[in-house]
């Protein structure tokens, strides 16, 4: 920025990043806010707001499988669901409480032990949280 009151604008090359003083011949304002544009020292940003943004999307898709990695699946949490309901019943009590043991299921079963140990192992372990939720 220049601090003197000239009528100068300075303003940066985009091919080859050179500072380019230009002298006005009068006194240049914004039509919104009436502030002179004199003195400021104008550039491109180094990345625009649509390649942050795609850069933004590319990094959270490719991190998001490590952070979700001790959550079962969309598939795993329907099925252990529905298997709750048939066990137990369809009353909105049960609904709750199988919801409630659906949820406090995440931090133990991912998708990955879900196959490995089979649908008797997620059975019991289903038991076990819908009776810690019915209390």
């Amino acid at each position: 920025m220049i601090n003197t009151k000239e009528n100068i604008i300075e303003i940066e090359c985009p091919e080859c990043t050179e500072n380019n003083t230009i002298k006005l011949s009068s006194i240049i304002k914004c039509k919104k806010c009436e502030k002179s544009l004199v003195g400021e020292k104008f550039k491109k940003p180094f990345f625009s707001a649509m390649s942050l943004l795609l850069l933004g999307t590319g990094v959270g898709v490719g991190i998001d499988p490590y952070l979700n990695i001790n959550r079962p699946s969309v598939k795993t949490e329907y099925k252990m669901m529905k298997q709750c309901i048939e066990i137990y019943g369809n009353s909105k009590s049960v609904r709750d409480n199988c919801t409630c043991a659906v949820k406090s299921m995440a931090g133990v079963v991912d998708a990955q032990k879900a196959r490995t140990y089979g649908s008797d192992w997620l059975a019991d372990v289903l038991n076990d949280k819908y009776n810690n939720c019915k209390g």
